[in-house]
Order: C-alpha cells, then sequence, then structure tokens
C-alpha cells in the first residue's frame, strides 16, 4: 500500500518498507547493546571475589545455587560473579552464563 500510495511498484515499495523497517530496528539494537556494554562496565566497576566452583564456568551453563550472584543497580535482569578474577554475567530469568570475559 505504501508503494501505490508513493506511485513505486511493488518491489520497490517492499525495498522501501524492509528499510524502514530496519532502520526502525537500528535504535532497539544499540540500546540493547548499551545494555549490555552497562552490566559488564557495572561488574567491572564492583569487583567481588571469586566464586569457589568445581568446573571454569562456561557460556549458557547454569550457575549452581551455591554461587552467591551479585545484582546490578538498575538493571534486574542481569547479575554477575568473578571467577578466575573476571566477571561472568548471569541471566536472572533463568541462572545461564551470558558472557565470560576471557
Amino acid at each position: 500500500m505504501i508503494g501505490r500510495m508513493a506511485g513505486i511498484g511493488s518491489k520497490s515499495g517492499a525495498a522501501l518498507v524492509a528499510l524502514m523497517l530496519a532502520i526502525g530496528a537500528g535504535p532497539a539494537l544499540a540500546q540493547d547493546q548499551r545494555e549490555r556494554v552497562n552490566v559488564y562496565q557495572y561488574a567491572i566497576d564492583h569487583p567481588q571475589a571469586d566464586a569457589e566452583m568445581n568446573a571454569a564456568p562456561s557460556l549458557g551453563a547454569s550457575v549452581p545455587q551455591t554461587v552467591e550472584l551479585s545484582k546490578v543497580e538498575g538493571n534486574p535482569d542481569y547479575a554477575y560473579f568473578y571467577f578466575d578474577g573476571r566477571p561472568v554475567l548471569v541471566d536472572m530469568r533463568t541462572r545461564s552464563v551470558v558472557r565470560i570475559d576471557h
């Protein structure tokens, strides 16, 4: 419909709609990236003692209940702990590891 109103053919109209959607998604992706950077930066700025674990954490793995997670001020979706001197970010909904600083 946008293409017809603007006098653009159907292929061009579809391209225009795709472009508009891509432009609209840009800020959302940028915001998501900022949130991840902020969580990581918060963990860097607020180091903790290393957690005691039998094995090193791995991406996607569940964090044992015995590991105390530090909450991120202003972002209840993520927490972190330190292992081997580095922050490990955790999704609070699933307690799964979402980032490990190598």
